[in-house]
């Protein structure tokens, strides 16, 4: 069986470190991101500023879970993250389920996600010993299908009008994709890490985020 992590760890990537996100990263730099569309789906909110006090809400709900964790995405030498991760983990069936957002619009299309991808499923699945990685995608959200396709994820299933949209009241489809520790070992050598120039982060293909 899977293990859980422990309260707080820290994981490092080239350009990257990703650890449990607390209220003390409430920041005004974060302000903008529920302005965008892409955030409102992933966070399944209504489109508005962001403010610190909800910041503070929103954090504080994932403080002390064991099998939630709300991950802040941090370029090296940044204060501020760029993305969050939600990880949900039933260890008892060696299943994890993965949100992402890269919430800072200027380090989208750079393979920020899929270098902390990498690190993500390498602390889970080879150290903690999970056997597969769910997620669960808007229909509308093609840049995700593609990405996650890209990396060697299958679409398992459709659900029809599964989630409920906290803004509209409104029943929205969501479609499943889900891959095996072995696959994402077997694609990893496909994945590409972000490359920097002049401490800016520099652009990657067209679509991947």
């Amino acid at each position: 069986m899977a293990s859980l992590p422990p309260p707080s760890f820290i994981i490092q990537t080239e350009n990257f470190t990703l650890r449990p996100i607390g209220r003390e990263d409430a920041s005004l730099a974060l302000e903008s991101w529920t302005e965008d569309e892409t955030a409102v789906e992933m966070l399944n909110t209504k489109r508005r500023q962001w403010s610190i006090a909800e910041q503070v809400a929103y954090f504080a709900k994932y403080e002390g879970q064991r099998t939630r964790f709300l991950l802040g995405l941090f370029p090296h030498g940044q204060n501020e993250p760029v993305g969050l991760f939600i990880i949900k983990l039933r260890a008892e069936d060696d299943l994890m389920l993965v949100t992402h957002l890269i919430g800072d619009r200027q380090w989208r299309g750079t393979g920020a996600s899929r270098e902390a991808s990498i690190g993500i499923f390498d602390f889970f699945f080879n150290k903690l010993n999970f056997k597969k990685a769910k997620a669960n995608v808007r229909p509308s959200n093609r840049s995700m299908q593609w990405l996650l396709l890209n990396g060697g994820w299958r679409r398992e299933a459709h659900l029809t009008r599964h989630l409920r949209e906290r803004s509209s009241g409104d029943r929205a489809d969501v479609l499943v994709f889900g891959i095996l520790a072995d696959e994402w070992r077997a694609s990893r050598a496909s994945a590409k890490t972000v490359r920097r120039r002049n401490g800016e982060p520099q652009r990657g293909l067209p679509g991947r985020s």
